[in-house]
């Protein structure tokens, strides 16, 4: 701080400054711009604590004194009341008027704005003019005095702001000041908090991203082992056995589609009452219409046997050429012999329960698809954490703006106050 003893000694304002040392480099421009303003108010302040003593003094002897003789009585009963509140008026002002001990521009200002404005309203002219009128008629040497001091009251007052006066503008940005400057501070540990969340969370993603190589390398190793291409087999062979029966189940449909439109119609009229099924005959057409696969699973050839006889039975319930083609595509199903065709689902049922069954006992599906859960769950929160690093960052880059922001304006300010460009040496970090 030598370099700040050697300018105040010379009573310079220096052009540059540190960010940090604002507030004494404030200080130092206070005692120079508003030079003179602490030995006046040193001085002030006494002959203003004077005056009012000699006020309160003369409040008093106002308060005690008799009215002069000879007034009409219609003055006298209008100036009492008012002296009455001329004196508790006063007496308020002096017990408000507080002098301070310090004499810097804040307190100056400030304690010239209240009592100024505690004056104002104790014996303003809006107010005094009647008042005073009544008062002196009845006291006019004791009311003499009190107006002597409140004038000299002003008198004073304005002198105590005389070093101040034509320098409003510096004294609204000496009051910036602070404000940009916390402001400032404010935002720059706002961007370390966010830098530092930034790199939490960066160590997070290093931790979880090793996890990932971690389990990945475990996947592989599982995959080279011998169970685990047995486990491969045993998939193709069950998807094999899965193809195969969706084929057979899809040609037992197709096996069956030539009757369905008239087992249709015969349904449908045993439904309007056109021709009464027997429940044995309901159930065998229900079966079949409803699941050929499941009807293999009961006595298919009973079933289509109970139909064939009802269409034989009455000639009455399909056309001629609809009612050929059905007799000749059950006696066509009847021929083809569809117990090979049960047995053979029934064996493909039976492969793919017990190679099922196989895949169930390997504990190294198990141990895969833990492996491959943790990579999925480390995967979602690598993923969580970026984008928070991301938004961290715009977050950064935003506060960043706005310290440029606000810096800028700091040394608008600072020049409103000197009247030249001041270089503040901000941290960068």
């Amino acid at each position: 701080m030598k370099w700040l003893d050697r300018i105040i000694g010379t009573e310079e304002i220096p052009s540059t400054v540190s960010f940090d040392e604002i507030d004494t480099w404030l200080d130092m421009v206070s005692k120079s711009l508003f030079r003179g303003l602490s030995a006046n108010a040193d001085q002030l302040y006494g002959e203003i604590k004077d005056t009012r003593e000699r006020l309160k003094q003369n409040i008093s002897e106002l308060q005690d004194a008799e009215p002069i003789e000879d007034i009409p009585a219609p003055i006298t009963k209008i100036g009492l009341p008012n002296r009455d509140k001329m004196v508790k008026h006063l007496y308020s002002l002096t017990e408000k008027m507080l002098i301070p001990t310090k004499t810097d521009y804040k307190t100056v200002l400030s304690f010239y704005s209240v009592t100024a404005s505690n004056i104002e309203f104790a014996f303003g002219k809006s107010k005094s003019s009647k008042t005073i009128y009544y008062v002196r008629s009845l006291f006019p040497d004791e009311v003499k005095e009190v107006i002597s001091d409140i004038d000299r009251l002003k008198a004073l007052l304005n002198q105590l702001i005389a070093p101040i006066k034509g320098k409003e503008s510096q004294i609204i940005n000496f009051e910036r000041v602070p404000e940009i400057v916390r402001e400032i501070k404010n935002l720059k540990s706002g961007i370390e908090k966010e830098k530092e969340q930034v790199h939490e969370q960066e160590e997070e993603c290093s931790v979880l991203g090793k996890r990932i190589e971690m389990d990945g390398k475990r996947l592989s190793a599982i995959e080279e082992k011998e169970e685990w291409m047995r486990f491969k087999e045993l998939e193709i062979e069950l998807a094999s056995s899965e193809e195969e029966l969706n084929a057979l189940e899809s040609n037992i449909h197709e096996l069956f589609s030539p009757i369905n439109k008239a087992l249709n119609l015969l349904k449908k009229q045993d439904e309007t009452g056109r021709y009464t099924l027997t429940p044995e005959e309901r159930r065998a057409l229900s079966s079949i219409l409803s699941s050929p696969i499941r009807a293999l699973d009961e006595d298919i050839r009973d079933f289509l046997l109970s139909i064939k006889n009802v269409i034989e039975g009455d000639d009455s319930i399909l056309k001629e050429r609809k009612r050929d083609k059905t007799l000749k595509w059950i006696d066509h199903l009847l021929n083809t012999g569809l117990s090979p065709i049960k047995e053979k689902r029934a064996r493909l049922q039976s492969r793919i329960k017990e190679t099922k069954g196989k895949l169930s006992n390997m504990t190294i599906l198990k141990d895969r698809k833990e492996i491959e859960r943790s990579i999925i769950s480390a995967k979602e929160q690598l993923a969580q954490l970026q984008e928070r690093i991301d938004r961290s960052k715009r977050h950064i880059v935003s506060l960043q703006e706005k310290v440029t922001e606000n810096e800028r304006f700091l040394l608008e300010v600072l020049e409103g106050i000197t009247g030249k460009k001041i270089d503040v040496k901000f941290d960068r970090g």
